[in-house]
């Protein structure tokens, strides 16, 4: 392999280990978010059951 193919090989090694890890966080939130508003709904849905409207 010749030296300008194995520098653009590392390279692109490199950006597609960054940009899968950066696909891998969006994921992670989008998961943390869905699950935390499912939390807030169920909370919601109770608190309107037991007639308490504090909060």
């Amino acid at each position: 392999m010749s030296d300008p193919l194995f520098a653009v090989f590392d390279i692109g090694l490199v950006f597609a280990l960054a940009l899968g890890l950066a696909i891998w966080q969006l994921v992670v939130l989008k998961r943390s978010i869905r699950r935390d508003r499912a939390a807030a709904l169920e909370k919601a849905k109770a608190s309107e059951r037991s007639g308490d409207r504090s909060g």
